[in-house]
């Protein structure tokens, strides 16, 4: 039932982690609390169920947005902020940092910051590489910028043809510890898989006294 790709994507953020702490991977805490957090959005079809299904659980999460995504669907991100979830920059049109110029990543990250805030009217605190592509560029413009970066430490590889809702679950399930920092994407790629499993997944843990906070 353990996918590779799901088992690498959570494994090897949890290695690299005490090597990078610039970064946010897991937020220390002994407490039955975890942070979802959706990637890609805003998107036409995935955003306002997320919305709906967060709402209803009580939960609060994450949303890592592309600045194009964000122009192209302005009250979807509204509507993101006035749920009471944070918003965070993932860059303006999602390249791979690691094949990206300096100058170039530099530029979408600064522009997204701006497309954001001027359209949410917020400035979002925390960065997503694209791809969980990591680099120093993006280290130090989080750093002077008053931002962070944020990475993860549970990924059961959504955006996958072959990951169903039941992965999705038994992956969390299995790998899920206080604190966990879960990344989701707010994709059409990853529809199958995360909306028929959010609210029961949610609805349970919560049974088992988890909560769902936003960063």
């Amino acid at each position: 039932m353990v996918d590779l790709t799901s088992l690498i994507a959570t494994q090897l953020p949890r290695l690299i982690a005490p090597w990078v702490p610039a970064a946010l991977w897991r937020v220390p805490t002994a407490e039955r609390v975890a942070y979802l957090t959706f990637d890609d959005g805003p998107s036409a079809t995935l955003t306002y169920p997320l919305l709906r299904m967060l709402e209803a659980a009580d939960a609060k999460a994450t949303f890592l947005l592309v600045g194009r995504s964000v122009q192209q669907y302005p009250e979807r991100a509204r509507a993101i902020a006035r749920a009471g979830h944070t918003i965070g920059n993932h860059t303006l049109t999602h390249p791979s940092p690691w094949r990206t110029p300096v100058a170039e990543i530099t530029r979408e990250l600064a522009l997204t910051n701006h497309i954001i805030a001027n359209i949410t009217g917020t400035k979002p605190a925390l960065i997503r590489p694209p791809y969980g592509q990591l680099t120093p560029t993006m280290l130090q413009f989080a750093q002077a910028h008053g931002q962070r970066c944020l990475m993860w430490d549970l990924a059961p590889a959504d955006f996958l043809s072959w990951i169903d809702a039941n992965r999705v679950r038994h992956h969390v399930l299995r790998f899920i510890r206080p604190g966990s920092i879960i990344v989701l994407h707010d994709n059409p790629i990853a529809a199958d898989a995360v909306l028929p499993v959010l609210p029961p997944l949610l609805r349970d843990m919560r049974r088992e006294g988890w909560r769902f906070e936003a960063l």
